[in-house]
């Protein structure tokens, strides 16, 4: 490796180490639209990580829709959450691979004696369904949604992972796909390089670097062809 400068490395799941996106955008749309919420692909890709109740009332208020007598926004998100949840781990869960080079990449990291994290907005459910075993024993910590009290784009996730390392988030790199994510990362304090895997590079303009995959960020990082 060539003067890597950072204490850790905190990577996202989905998009990031799992090629996942068009299977959980795929139940998004699905479940949204059956609830009557007009949204393309393109809205979800770009909400990933922090489609929350935040989300939902702005659409709501956009498009009219009325909610059943006595149910909020929150309680209508918690049933849209948990029908898309349901869906993803039934329908599509099984089509979902790791990226190529997530696997050499954590190896290299280790060699060197870099810790990692994992920190998704999925609950760990999702995680243990969906991530290989040799990925799953290659982080030394995972943050899931079910940890953290505030989600994406907060920055508490990131700042939970970089404790549980004991690192700060200064000294930590943070590789991200979306906009929520990247905004967390910069927020917790941390060097955030992006992997435009899903989004557009405008949608991602936020991050220190932008790179095409995880092999072209791991030859930026210092190694050779993560594999």
């Amino acid at each position: 490796m060539n003067d890597f400068s950072y204490q850790a490395v905190l990577f996202d799941m989905d998009g990031v180490v799992l090629d996942s996106m068009e299977q959980h955008s795929a139940a998004w749309l699905r479940v949204m639209r059956g609830a009557g919420l007009r949204v393309e692909r393109e809205f979800v890709l770009a909400h990933e990580g922090c489609l929350q109740t935040e989300v939902l009332e702005k659409l709501l208020n956009e498009q009219g829709v009325v909610l059943p007598p006595g149910q909020g926004a929150a309680e209508f998100m918690l049933h849209l959450l948990d029908d898309q949840r349901r869906l993803y781990l039934e329908e599509f869960a099984h089509q979902v691979t790791p990226f190529p080079g997530a696997a050499g990449l954590l190896a290299a990291l280790a060699g060197q004696g870099v810790p990692t994290a994992l920190v998704t907005s999925s609950r760990r459910d999702q995680v243990e369904s969906c991530l290989p075993g040799e990925l799953l024993r290659g982080f030394a910590h995972i943050v899931t949604s079910d940890d953290v009290g505030q989600h994406k784009p907060h920055p508490e996730p990131y700042l939970k992972a970089s404790q549980a390392l004991g690192v700060a988030a200064v000294d930590c790199l943070v590789v991200e796909n979306a906009p929520a994510g990247i905004a967390a990362a910069r927020a917790a304090g941390a060097v955030c390089y992006a992997v435009a895997t899903t989004l557009g590079r405008e949608h991602l303009a936020q991050a220190h670097a932008i790179f095409d995959g995880l092999d072209e960020l791991a030859h930026h990082l210092g190694f050779n062809r993560a594999g």
